[in-house]
């Protein structure tokens, strides 16, 4: 069951940040996942957020957290949109937007988009769009009239991005969209540790990092995270070969909850 002291703890606690005195350029609106709501990695004093407010301060731009229920089904994550939607307009139009958001929390911001290209009397947009480990089908396709750059940041070892099979791990080409598979220190993270704080030290540089690259967004790429060392770019040619695999793991998984009990043997 939801905390409800906690929910409103939280809510109060964002609303300090949105209303606090501090100018900023630039703001990044951070967004946990389904049932997260409880975790503090995205919420100050979370060391995902920690690290991410010390370097985005350097920018000029402030953190701030967006709570929602975190509930799993479509629904709740349409009433967030609409709540997100209401946080980015309460901003001047020249504060820059940027959305980093784990997991479903990604396609709150996305639906978000939708509300807002709908909205004809809407000024605003969103600049950086960084999706981490997000579940990705059409009913979540990113409104690229809205947001300049989106970074798809993923990892074939999340096993809960693709909900066995249901949901994709990559947007279709665009030239303002980057699908790139993440190693940290050396390993490929699962779903939790796509929130680490060594990718949060890097966020809010990444976009400028990418186009200094002078890389192609379409073209699959890797970023190779590392503790105290800047990250390391380059194309990745396993792409396909792992997109294949992945798809077959996820069929197999899929066989096995379908097949009939009776076909196991029995044990006496």
């Amino acid at each position: 069951m939801l905390n409800k002291k906690n929910f409103l703890m939280k809510k109060i606690l964002i609303l300090f940040f949105i209303f606090s005195p501090l100018h900023a350029h630039s703001v990044f609106i951070l967004i946990h996942g389904t049932w997260a709501l409880e975790e503090t990695w995205h919420m100050p004093g979370g060391d995902f957020f920690d690290v991410l407010e010390k370097n985005c301060a350097h920018i000029s731009a402030k953190v701030i957290p967006f709570c929602w229920t975190g509930r799993n089904r479509h629904e709740a994550r349409v009433c967030a949109a609409q709540g997100l939607v209401k946080l980015i307009q309460s901003y001047p139009s020249d504060v820059s937007i940027n959305i980093i958001a784990h997991s479903h929390g990604s396609n709150v911001g996305i639906l978000a988009s939708h509300i807002l290209a709908m909205d004809k009397n809407n000024n605003h947009h969103i600049d950086e769009f960084y999706a981490l480990g997000t579940p990705i089908n059409s009913d979540y396709q990113p409104d690229m009239s809205i947001i300049n750059y989106v970074y798809n940041l993923f990892s074939f070892e999340d096993l809960i991005q693709p909900v066995v099979g249901m949901f994709k791990r990559v947007y279709e080409a665009h030239d303002r969209i980057a699908n790139i598979r993440i190693t940290i220190d050396g390993n490929q993270p699962d779903h939790s540790n796509l929130h680490s704080p060594i990718i949060g030290f890097w966020l809010p540089h990444l976009h400028a990092w990418l186009l200094k690259q002078n890389i192609d967004l379409k073209n699959p790429g890797i970023i190779h995270f590392v503790s105290n060392q800047e990250p390391r770019y380059e194309i990745d040619e396993k792409r396909s070969m792992l997109i294949e695999r992945d798809l077959r793991l996820s069929t197999l998984i899929l066989l096995s909850f379908c097949t009939p009990l009776q076909s196991y043997p029995k044990y006496r």
